[in-house]
């Protein structure tokens, strides 16, 4: 038949381990609820800091390994972008903040992460920008709240150079 050979064959997706994790107390969606909808330093950042879970959630900081290439902000700016772009499918499982901080030609770029699982997760590993920045888990996230939280806030003095401009994954 004609109309067999025309079906499409329908690929069967394969599941993607985040999803077969043992369920976490810690909701990501309701935390950029918070992020998106309280301020920052005195209703979100609790929160997180209040319900994030360490068995089922990693964070992390990243900086560029290329900051010296940093020349034009709004050409640093649109690398920022593009990268969230081609993170897109990631979006369920990650939320990040990446700030450039320092001088319009000579600025420098880091971020806080939170991924679902352990590890910076196979999905985000596949995004070739990836691999332009060094990752160091956060192991404590208390020790480390204020820095955190300046992160959050995209200011504060853990910070260390002007925050000229912030993108949020969320």
């Amino acid at each position: 038949d004609d109309d067999e050979e025309e079906e499409a064959v329908v690929e069967k997706k394969k599941p993607n381990p985040l999803d077969l994790l043992p369920p976490s107390p810690f909701v990501l969606d309701a935390f950029k609820r918070e992020y998106s909808n309280t301020d920052t330093r005195t209703v979100a950042a609790p929160y997180f800091f209040a319900n994030f879970d360490k068995e089922g959630f990693s964070a992390f900081w990243c900086r560029y390994k290329y900051n010296e290439d940093n020349k034009m902000q709004f050409m640093t700016a649109n690398f920022i972008r593009g990268w969230f772009q081609r993170m897109e499918h990631t979006r369920k499982y990650a939320f990040g903040v990446a700030l450039i901080c320092g001088e319009e030609k000579k600025h420098e770029v880091s971020a806080l992460w939170v991924f679902r699982g352990k590890g910076v997760p196979e999905i985000v590993r596949e995004v070739e920008d990836t691999e332009l920045f060094e990752w160091e888990e956060i192991a404590d996230l208390e020790a480390q709240k204020d820095k955190i939280t300046d992160y959050l806030c995209w200011e504060g003095p853990t910070i260390g150079l002007p925050v000229l401009e912030g993108r949020c994954f969320k």
